[in-house]
């Protein structure tokens, strides 16, 4: 009797690497903002590099859960149907999140200060993990 390996469903690692990013990805934006709010004066390199690492992460998941967006070759067993409207329906969970989070922010800057270098980074992280934990929730349920 031989063990044959049980096919594994290509978009597993898909769906885990989405979700930990995106947690990372809200880690980061909590540390930006806390950053933000006690730091004064002109950004100093530092700042800079964990700015531009909340930005290319932020990007990354909006287009890996968003989009079929690949720089190596395209798997057709992740770009069916199904794939496409789990990818919509991410970004449209992402863009719903930033709205009701911008909208909770207007609200919050009407009883306390907001700069915006303090709560950009949170907007940012939350539209972008709210589009990948969609994203990661719909792709398990379809598989």
């Amino acid at each position: 009797m031989t063990l044959q390996a049980q096919p594994r469903d290509p978009g597993e690692r898909r769906r885990r690497v989405i979700t930990a990013a995106a947690i990372m990805l809200m880690l980061m934006a909590g540390a930006a903002v806390t950053a933000a709010s006690t730091h004064s004066g002109p950004p100093r390199p530092v700042d800079l590099v964990r700015d531009s690492g909340l930005l290319l992460l932020a990007l990354v998941i909006a287009l890996r859960a968003t989009t079929s967006f690949t720089l190596l070759k395209r798997n057709a067993e992740l770009d069916d149907e199904l794939s496409r409207a789990t990818r919509a329906g991410a970004a449209r969970a992402g863009y719903w999140a930033l709205l009701i989070a911008i909208m909770a922010a207007f609200v919050a800057s009407l009883f306390i200060e907001l700069p915006l270098p303090q709560i950009a980074p949170l907007l940012l992280a939350v539209g972008a993990a709210g589009a990948g934990l969609r994203f990661a929730v719909l792709e398990s349920r379809g598989g």
